[in-house]
């Protein structure tokens, strides 16, 4: 939706609907003082008394759905137990002995900022930047725009010291990232989607392809408003038939009454495929819709029909047998598709997977073949499970944040491929359709980015890390990568320090004050503060180039001034009353993703080889990869239950889907683990049939193995998850039961001890964290008593 500054200033409807927070309770009647803040999990106020402490931590009215208690696990989180409070440094490190095969195993030392700060440059001084790699990847442990952590990382290195190796693509879009653009010129996973308002009015059919659109829109990756529930009770109210194609059957389809189709994992690419040759062959696919809006039908055709090299061809009950969803339901739902207004809500989880390159191609072609994109309530949409998707864009336009300055090294790890290019300094491999060298990296950089909890096989990662010359890492508390670290700063929380940002990543509705709640605890210190501080150390010309001459105050009247919002409040009522809101216009309530292009294909051209979308790309068939073509094509998964041999000795496939009740791994350290932890452990959900096989009750401790890892987890026995497949949340924190060993059971459950770090192919090179076979057994052993810090001396 092109809203412009322009248009939306012109707005009647949006300059009459502005409305500021009140906000009675700056001053509330206990004699507390309220401040408002704003965080990844919600807004709300906190509570302080007259010794600066929080007492309570209440939602702000701009939290819909504030019934989990997301927002109160602050005030645990910041008095919590696992805080870092003071520059540590690991004991042989500090000595001088290095011993980089002692991190994560051996105590810390406190030692006084100035200490640390020396060690730090010393060592930035004595290598070339292309030899640091800036690991600070992502921001979502703080939605702020001065204090984000990887650009204010970025602009340090870059500022100061030229630049930094540092990572390109992203764990959560990797494979769809290096797709999409050329495909329908957008990544269309980060897109506007068509607003909810539209799919309840027009909408017959949804499904929900391993889409779980509850979840992750509790949280967002700036400021969370949880509207999108009062959505799906109107949606539970509606005619609306909803369809689920997963191999789990989220509490969201329990609440929407949705068909279940079990499907094997990894293999919906060719559930895909087998629709298209139905259609196809029973001449119901749109071929006005292909003939206008697409390019590149031709010479995908043949390779539906098996008439290409691979002499296959994609009929129903091919599909039937890979994916296990009977052919007569195959056809059934490609009927049901074609015959209703029908609308494909995607996933990112198929594309984290071997050949995940696949899968959103694949699905953009299924929709072509139904014809609908571009319709109201039909097509598709990738983000509908993600902080708001389907609410309506505001048209407020905010800047991004904290400039980072020109980087210097142009040479980027890709996303998952860290361990591997730690490993393998001077290695060339095949990226993008080039080539790319890994760098020699003897300085890993990481502020506030638990590199070890995001990143796949998590035994070779420390392997990896064990190689390096030194490792850094910011953090407000002792996460498992601030533990392998060989210096520690700690980082004030959120609540200790003053940013802005705004509510929800497509609505953009709030605009928020951040304000400091307490003073920083112990001796954290802003990441800002700490690389302006040695930025100052290195020369007054490089402090200059980082603080651009301007205090952090004004950085953030800056971001709020150059938005929208000064036309309507001032920076300093603004600032007293907490957030600003923005209604959307009518217009916004009516959005349907692709309209414009479906109405004038000719004036609306898509940023694509043809301005047309590609169902065949001569880009990428000019490539000539074994393992990526130019049209979207079925591969057979390195690990999958369709191996016969391979499940012999792991005859269960792992999902490692986002937590309900965390963001990754954070609050893995909060009281928010009373509600799903068992014994203390990362629950593993197993089907009650594989279960009785197993002779493993609710409750029990397993263990889960394959030959990267094992861990330990806590049985839930239930009919929600197909047989054959067991389901592990990612984000647990990393606990080894036993350092010493080369790869120790980590006893809290941590997933990634089991996934691989092989590539999704050799052109995207992104994570297949979702391609992992393992096995379960129970044993006996006692509850888990759960996350601690680890020795420091010197406290």
């Amino acid at each position: 939706m092109a809203i412009t500054r322009r248009k939306f200033l012109q707005s009647s409807v949006a300059t009459t609907a502005l409305a500021v927070s009140a906000n009675p309770l700056l001053a509330n009647e206990k004699g507390l003082k309220s401040i408002p803040h704003a965080s990844n999990i919600g807004a709300f106020y906190a509570d302080v008394n007259k010794d600066g402490e929080i007492v309570k931590i209440r939602p702000q009215e701009s939290d819909k759905d504030p019934k989990v208690p997301w927002s109160e696990a602050w005030k645990d989180r910041v008095y919590s137990d696992t805080r870092i409070k003071y520059p540590c440094v690991r004991k042989s490190y500090l000595e001088g002995k290095k011993s980089p095969e002692l991190r994560g195993k051996e105590e810390f030392v406190r030692v006084s900022w100035d200490k640390a700060m020396e060690l730090i440059l010393d060592k930035l001084k004595s290598v070339k930047i292309d030899e640091i790699y800036n690991a600070s990847y992502g921001s979502w442990g703080h939605p702020g725009m001065l204090h984000s952590c990887s650009a204010v990382a970025g602009r340090f290195f870059n500022t100061v010291f030229g630049g930094a190796v540092g990572t390109d693509g992203e764990y959560s879009n990797g494979a769809a990232g290096k797709v999409n653009t050329t495909v329908m010129g957008d990544l269309e996973v980060y897109s506007l989607q068509t607003a909810h308002e539209v799919i309840l009015e027009n909408t017959q059919v949804y499904v929900m392809w391993g889409a779980d659109i509850l979840k992750c829109n509790q949280v967002d990756y700036k400021v969370p408003s949880r509207a999108n529930n009062d959505y799906y009770k109107k949606y539970a109210k509606s005619n609306i038939k909803f369809i689920t194609i997963d191999p789990q059957y989220t509490e969201i389809a329990k609440d929407l009454n949705a068909q279940w189709i079990k499907i094997r994992p990894n293999t919906d690419v060719a559930l895909m495929l087998g629709m298209m040759h139905y259609l196809y062959t029973t001449k119901q696919y749109d071929k006005n819709f292909i003939e206008k809006y697409t390019d590149g039908f031709d010479k995908f055709l043949p390779y539906l029909l098996g008439k290409t090299e691979d002499k296959v061809e994609k009929t129903a009950s091919w599909a039937s047998k890979i994916t296990g969803v009977d052919e007569d339901i195959i056809k059934q739902l490609a009927d049901t598709f074609v015959k209703n207004r029908t609308f494909l809500a995607g996933n990112w989880a198929m594309q984290r997977a071997h050949h995940g390159e696949q899968a959103d191609w694949t699905l953009m072609v299924l929709s072509a073949f139904i014809g609908q994109i571009g319709l109201p309530g039909g097509g598709f949409g990738f983000s509908m499970h993600y902080a708001g998707g389907g609410q309506a864009f505001s048209g407020v336009m905010l800047p991004v944040g904290l400039p980072q300055g020109k980087n210097k090294v142009d040479v980027n790890i890709p996303a998952s491929r860290i361990s591997e290019a730690l490993l393998n300094p001077g290695k060339k491999i095949n990226f993008k359709g080039g080539k790319l060298t890994y760098p020699n990296i003897k300085v890993m950089y990481a502020v506030g980015s638990s590199v070890l909890g995001h990143h796949p096989n998590a035994n070779e990662l420390i392997k990896a890390i064990r190689t390096l010359d030194t490792v850094v890492v910011h953090e407000p508390w002792w996460t498992p990568m601030a533990k392998m670290a060989d210096i520690v700063l700690p980082s004030t929380t959120p609540l200790e320090r003053d940013d802005m940002s705004y509510g929800g990543s497509y609505s953009q509705d709030y605009v928020y004050a951040m304000k400091k709640v307490i003073e920083p605890l112990w001796e954290s210190r802003n990441d800002y503060d700490v690389f302006e501080e040695m930025a100052k150390r290195v020369g007054e010309r490089e402090h200059r180039k980082f603080t651009g001459n301007r205090t952090k105050m004004e950085r953030i009247k800056g971001f709020y001034e150059r938005s929208d919002c000064p036309n309507y409040v001032s920076f300093e009522d603004f600032w007293e009353k907490g957030y600003v809101y923005f209604e959307p216009s009518e217009d916004a309530y009516k959005y349907v993703r692709h309209a414009e292009f479906r109405a004038d294909p000719e004036a609306n051209k898509l940023r694509t080889e043809s301005g047309k979308f590609q169902i065949f790309s001569q880009k990428f068939a000019d490539l000539k990869l074994k393992d990526f073509k130019g049209h979207p094509t079925w591969f057979e998964p390195a690990e999958w239950l369709g191996d016969e041999e391979k499940t012999k000795k792991y005859p269960f496939h792992v999902l490692s889907p986002h937590p309900k009740y965390r963001i990754h791994s954070q609050l893995d350290n909060c009281f928010m683990r009373k509600l799903y932890k068992v014994g203390n452990r990362e629950p593993v959900m197993i089907n009650s049939e594989d279960a009785k096989k197993y002779n493993i009750k609710d409750g029990d401790t397993v263990e889960v193995f394959n030959e990267r890892g094992k861990l330990l987890a806590g049985a839930v026995v239930t009919d929600k998850i197909m047989s054959g497949v067991i389901s592990i949340c990612e984000g647990t924190w990393y606990d080894p039961e036993n350092t010493t060993d080369e790869k120790p059971r980590c006893i809290a459950g941590h997933v990634n001890v089991l996934t691989p770090s092989i590539p999704t192919s050799t052109m995207a090179q992104s994570t297949s964290a979702n391609t992992c076979l393992a096995s379960i057994k129970k044993v006996d052993e006692k509850a888990y008593v759960g996350i601690k810090a680890p020795v420091v001396k010197g406290v």
